[in-house]
C-alpha cells in the first residue's frame, strides 16, 4: 500500500542562478520518480512572508514535491536528495530539506506553515520542531536558514488547502485551450466563481495554468473568459513561475 510522501525544499538558489527553487524541484520531481520507480503527484509551490526581514532571493517561496510510495522509504529518499541538492543548487545558496509521510506531520508543523506566511521565523524553533515531532530536517550549506521553509512547505502541503501546483501531469503541455473534461480526466477539478464543480466547457490557458492545491487535490478556479474561461489566478502569474 503507498502512502503520501512529502520532500520539502527551500533556498536552493541564489540571484542570478538560472534555476530557481521551483524549477529545481520540477527536475528533482522526475529525478527520484525515475531513480524509486514512484508515481509522483506534482510539485506545490508554498509562499511564505515577504518582508525585509527575511531572507530570501526573490519571492520567497518554497516547494513541496509529492509522491505515492510505500512506508520505510525516507532514509533512502534524504541521501539521494541530500546529494542531488549538494550537486545541484547555486554555490552561495542555503537549502534545507524535509522528508515526511503526510499521515506522520503533526498538527504543530501543519502550524508552522501557516506562520511562516505571517510570522519571521527561527531555523533552531524549526530543527527543535522536527525533531520533536520525528520528521526530518536539515540543510546542505550557507547558513542552513532554508530549513524553515523546507518544513513549512511541507506542513502546508499535508494540510492540502493552501498552495498551487507548479508541476502536475501535463500541466505545461496543454497549449492554448483545454477542455474542462480534460483536466478532470487528468485529475484536476475545475470550479467556478461560486465553487461548483464545472463538467463541460474549455478553458483559455493563456500560457499559464496552475490549479490551487484544495482539500488535498489540484482544483483550478475559473472565470468567464468570453465563450470559454479562464484561470482566476492569472493575476499571480508574475510571482513565481
Amino acid at each position: 500500500m503507498n502512502h503520501r510522501l512529502l520532500v520539502g525544499i527551500d533556498d536552493t538558489d541564489e540571484l542570478d542562478w538560472d534555476v530557481g527553487t521551483g524549477k529545481l524541484a520540477r527536475r528533482l520531481l522526475d529525478d527520484i520518480a525515475d531513480a524509486f520507480d514512484l508515481p509522483p503527484v506534482g510539485v506545490v509551490r508554498q509562499q511564505f512572508l515577504v518582508d525585509d526581514r527575511v531572507p530570501y532571493t526573490t519571492h520567497n517561496s518554497g516547494a513541496c514535491l509529492r509522491f505515492d510510495a510505500p512506508r520505510g522509504l525516507v532514509p533512502e529518499i534524504v541521501s539521494h536528495v541530500g546529494d542531488y541538492l549538494t550537486e545541484n543548487c547555486a554555490p552561495n545558496a542555503d537549502p534545507g530539506l524535509c522528508v515526511a509521510y503526510r499521515d506522520d506531520v503533526a498538527t504543530p508543523i501543519v502550524d508552522w506553515g501557516h506562520r511562516a506566511s505571517t510570522d519571521v521565523l527561527d531555523a533552531t524553533d524549526a530543527r527543535a520542531l522536527a525533531d520533536e515531532h520525528d520528521v526530518f530536517l536539515d540543510d546542505y550549506g550557507g547558513t542552513g536558514d532554508g530549513v524553515v521553509g523546507a518544513l513549512a512547505a511541507v506542513g502546508r502541503t499535508a494540510e492540502g488547502d493552501t498552495g498551487r501546483f507548479v508541476e502536475y501531469g501535463r500541466l505545461r503541455d496543454y497549449g492554448d485551450t483545454v477542455t474542462v473534461r480534460t483536466l478532470t480526466a487528468d485529475g484536476i477539478r475545475v470550479v467556478d466563481e461560486d465553487e461548483q464543480p464545472l463538467e463541460t466547457g474549455a478553458v483559455a490557458t493563456h500560457g499559464w495554468l496552475r490549479p490551487q492545491l484544495r482539500d488535498g487535490h489540484p482544483t483550478l478556479p475559473v472565470e468567464p473568459d468570453g465563450e470559454t474561461y479562464r484561470p482566476a489566478n492569472l493575476d499571480q502569474r508574475g510571482s513565481h513561475p
